[in-house]
């Protein structure tokens, strides 16, 4: 769930996180722990309560206490984090619906309020944590969101109100605002700082076919070809009923098995490794052929359409008074970007402050960037982000965010 920010009073602000979504996920943790802990003390009788051995009961009672505990937190934790201009603290307070434990942290005049990117896995989401950087640089997370429109818009209330700057570091370039230019559009912005985009070289080899007219600027991008890899990968299952197809026949004719259950067993092998592989193979081929992303961007705003094999929808309509700004991600500006965290991290640790990243680290980052691809073009609006050209080369990217930047800027 969303962090909810309220005034509470002239010159203080609450953020509380937990409840909604984390409730509902938590329930049948508490619920499932809570019954496994009541059959432990015999409140809900088990029919076969005599078999089960002697040490089957106390890892019950430690599982259903653990899912308890799990679930509980889930259901019922909350957090406030409560901001006073009066005595410019922070306070944190957690508890189980009501507050039960505080932490109180004074701010320094020279903080600023940065918006970071946690890449997620298979079992988290993209996070977008908001915290609070001294100039010493140890940082104090303040919260968090999976949407990046709403940690913008909730660090800008914050920095809004200790008049301190926002630091945008969620994608490979940090822009440093004040709470005035952070709720601003780009377009705005440039024309109050006389900025004037200067278009790049365009690159001598291109994947993307730019098309410049007098009111707008349109660009093609064409899916990736697959590499042959794939289509063996596909090839291979579809081999499987082809020879094995006559045997499987043969045995269930020798072994008088009924034609139906023999045709129901056949059809399943030629659909599940026949048809289904070869219907992904062409449709990843013609998809290769046929489908690509389309950018039309104007002084009105920015569109990005894809077209599929058979049809095109499009991804997002972003006009010019919601774009706040528009960044590109290279593998060097990864590099330089993972460096920079590293030594962040690295001066989180009081003993550790002066400390660098090492020559083995930097030697590390580099053969990994080796293997990584360009993160593309990155639309940072009051609703989200938006991202297109990722994979392309290095110098295309940088050309095709001046393009874009350009076109919006006229």
């Amino acid at each position: 769930m969303a962090p909810a920010i309220t005034q509470i009073a002239p010159g203080r602000l609450e953020v509380r996180e937990g409840g909604g979504c984390l409730s509902l996920f938590g329930l049948p943790f508490f619920c499932a722990g809570l019954a496994v802990m009541l059959i432990t003390f015999g409140i809900i009788p088990l029919s076969n309560a005599d078999d089960v051995q002697w040490y089957a009961w106390p890892i019950m009672l430690m599982m259903g206490a653990v899912f308890t505990a799990v679930g509980g937190v889930l259901m019922f934790g909350r957090t406030w984090t409560t901001f006073s201009t009066a005595d410019r603290t922070v306070v944190v307070q957690y508890g189980l619906i009501v507050p039960m434990r505080a932490k109180t942290y004074s701010i320094g005049d020279d903080s600023t309020v940065v918006i970071d990117f946690h890449r997620g896995d298979s079992d988290t989401a993209d996070q977008y944590p908001v915290s609070l950087k001294a100039r010493s640089g140890i940082n104090l997370r303040l919260f968090g969101s999976t949407n990046y429109a709403e940690s913008r818009e909730r660090a800008t209330a914050v920095a809004g109100l200790f008049n301190f700057d926002i630091e945008d570091a969620t994608t490979d370039h940090p822009t440093r605002l004040t709470p005035a230019q952070a709720s601003l559009p780009l377009t705005l912005r440039a024309r109050m700082e006389h900025f004037k985009a200067e278009p790049l070289t365009r690159p001598g080899v291109m994947a993307a076919d730019v098309i410049d007219s007098a009111d707008a600027v349109r660009i093609v991008i064409p899916n990736p070809r697959p590499h042959i890899a794939l289509f063996l990968f596909f090839a291979i299952p579809i081999a499987a009923p082809v020879f094995l197809f006559g045997p499987f026949s043969d045995f269930f004719r020798q072994s008088k098995t009924p034609d139906g259950v023999a045709w129901v067993f056949l059809g399943f092998l030629v659909l599940a490794f026949g048809m289904l592989p070869a219907w992904s193979g062409g449709h990843a081929y013609l998809k290769s052929r046929r489908g690509r992303t389309t950018i039309t961007a104007s002084t009105s705003g920015i569109r990005v359409e894809e077209r599929g094999v058979w049809k095109t929808w499009t991804v997002a309509t972003l006009a010019a008074d919601d774009i706040l700004d528009i960044d590109y991600s290279t593998r060097d500006s990864m590099l330089i970007s993972a460096r920079k965290s590293a030594e962040d991290v690295v001066r989180q640790r009081p003993a550790m402050a002066t400390a660098q990243v090492g020559p083995r680290t930097e030697r590390a980052l580099a053969a990994l960037s080796r293997f990584a691809k360009s993160g593309g073009v990155t639309i940072k609006t009051r609703h989200g982000l938006t991202t297109f050209a990722a994979g392309l080369a290095d110098e295309e990217v940088q050309y095709l965010h001046s393009v874009v930047k350009g076109a919006l800027l006229r």
